[in-house]
């Protein structure tokens, strides 16, 4: 008898948590992948935290599993222009900000730490966007349409660095950025240690996706969002090995082992955990900055994000 089919759509399938699945290391228990182009076609997919939420409030079927494949800080993701006198997160207020779109998971969490870790009142900025919708967005917030060819990362850059905007907020590092512009930089120039002190304070370590199943698939497949958060721990556990083991990967850093052993020594040995009970600081996080921020009418309970079983598997 042919075993079912799980279509899963990676959105970033070559991160190193979901590599051991995409290069057909790690198997799924009872089912075979099927690795698809587009959410529509999929049963599963590395879904947006952010889009998560407001999936949430609208009461879209969906169900996750505690597998986050995808975490960033964000505070090395604010730009500023060099010339715009901006030396702290309080410089924010009051100038023109650029973002991607305010329901962005990347944004959410910056614009959270900003709120709540650097007291900057978001209202008292200019935000501006190319892609802008009117559902999502909290009160008082007000969000200009940009103009611009290209991609959003290519004009909220060229905006950045000819002076337009006095600040980006993004999910990718900016070209500028990349190839060391001087007419831009980051807003945090030390912003490993100010990333580290972030953590130490707060214990948020930002989750960028979170797995997401579709209900009809779980109540024709119901051993199948269990199955699925086995084989993301897995290929989690396959990610460090390659970075730690006897025989790591080349890559173009010499000392990774060390720097994940530092990364152990701030945050703990599960940092990269994949169940509840270690993340409950990031998912209340979440769904307070996600509420905050106008994703969500009232604040989810994130305890309804997810299947049961999956969990309350043991482990992490």
């Amino acid at each position: 008898m042919a075993r079912p089919k799980l279509k899963f759509y990676f959105r970033e399938p070559t991160i190193d948590t979901n590599i051991p699945i995409t290069d057909g290391t790690v198997k799924i228990e009872g089912f075979d992948w099927e690795f698809v182009p587009n959410e529509a076609a999929a049963d599963a997919w590395d879904c947006g935290f952010a889009a998560r939420v407001r999936a949430c409030a609208e009461a879209v079927p969906h169900i996750s599993i505690p597998a986050f494949p995808n975490r960033k800080f964000r505070l090395a993701y604010i730009f500023v222009n060099s010339k715009a006198g901006i030396e702290t997160a309080k410089d924010l207020q009051g100038r023109r900000v650029g973002i991607m779109q305010w329901d962005n998971t990347a944004g959410v969490w910056a614009r959270g730490a900003l709120q709540h870790y650097y007291g900057v009142d978001l209202k008292n900025i200019d935000w501006l966007a190319p892609r802008v919708t009117r559902e999502g967005v909290a009160e008082g917030i007000r969000i200009q349409k940009l103009d611009g060819a290209g991609d959003a990362d290519t004009i909220l850059d060229k905006l950045l660095v000819e002076g337009k905007l006095d600040a980006v907020i993004g999910p990718n590092i900016l070209r500028s950025i990349s190839v060391r512009d001087p007419r831009t930089r980051r807003l945090f120039r030390d912003y490993r240690s100010e990333e580290q002190n972030y953590f130490r304070k707060t214990g948020i370590f930002p989750t960028s996706h979170i797995v997401t199943l579709k209900q009809k698939f779980v109540d024709r497949n119901p051993s199948a969002p269990v199955a699925l958060l086995d084989a993301f721990r897995r290929s989690r556990d396959i990610a460090f090995e390659r970075l730690e083991g006897a025989d790591p990967q080349i890559i173009i850093y010499s000392w990774m082992a060390a720097a994940v052993a530092e990364q152990r020594d701030l945050m703990g040995e599960n940092y990269w955990a994949y169940n509840i009970e270690n993340n409950r600081t990031v998912l209340e996080a979440m769904t307070q900055y996600g509420h905050e921020q106008g994703l969500s009418p009232t604040r989810i309970d994130y305890t309804t994000l997810f299947h049961p079983a999956a969990a309350a598997l043991p482990g992490y």
